[in-house]
């Protein structure tokens, strides 16, 4: 007499399978950090950045003299929550930027928001949305251009939380499937 179930083998052979098939299809945080991925572009070359659920989603750059810019693109299904300023260094209120949120992947495309920041501390845990006023952002492309207003030579470091939710890939697909075995 054997030991143990054959029956259960083929149905943990499946489940296997189908977290191996659907594993490529997830999107994991991510985080673009400048001193290691290398300088953003200017916002007239702005590329897409795989920010996505689930989180967190970080973004590190310095404010120097270089304007910054990148696109973040919210797939079917997900939604941009928040995008908060966490943290930067050094505090410098004389220094300032002008950051721009357009709605779409170009400068072309409409403001939905505009804001001068001073780096002193005002805008520390400040979500930008709620900011100006737009909410939560749902399918798109949305271009993040940041506008530096003066020299250093105290040039600060900031870095950003981008909270997007939605289901991934893997809870619809695989966690489906998998039920389905078990009827």
């Amino acid at each position: 007499m054997k030991s143990g179930s054959s029956g259960t083998r083929p149905i943990v052979l499946a489940v296997l399978g189908l977290l191996v098939w659907c594993a490529p299809f997830a999107q994991a945080d991510y985080a673009y950090d400048e001193s290691v991925d290398g300088d953003l572009p200017h916002p007239n070359s702005a590329f897409v950045l795989p920010f996505g659920t689930p989180n967190p989603n970080t973004i590190r750059f310095t404010v120097d003299l270089n304007s910054d810019g990148w696109i973040l693109q919210v797939d079917p299904g997900e939604t941009l929550r928040s995008f908060t300023l966490i943290a930067f260094t050094p505090n410098n209120p004389s220094y300032t930027a002008t950051f721009h949120m357009h709605d779409g992947p170009t400068q072309s495309d409409p403001v939905l928001g505009t804001a001068f920041a001073s780096f002193g501390g005002g805008f520390l845990g400040l979500d930008f949305l709620d900011y100006y006023g737009i909410g939560s952002l749902g399918a798109g492309q949305y271009l993040f251009a940041f506008w530096h207003d003066n020299s250093g030579p105290n040039y600060p470091t900031v870095r950003f939380d981008i909270n997007m939710t939605g289901l991934s890939p893997v809870e619809t697909a695989t966690w489906g499937n998998i039920k389905r075995l078990y009827r």
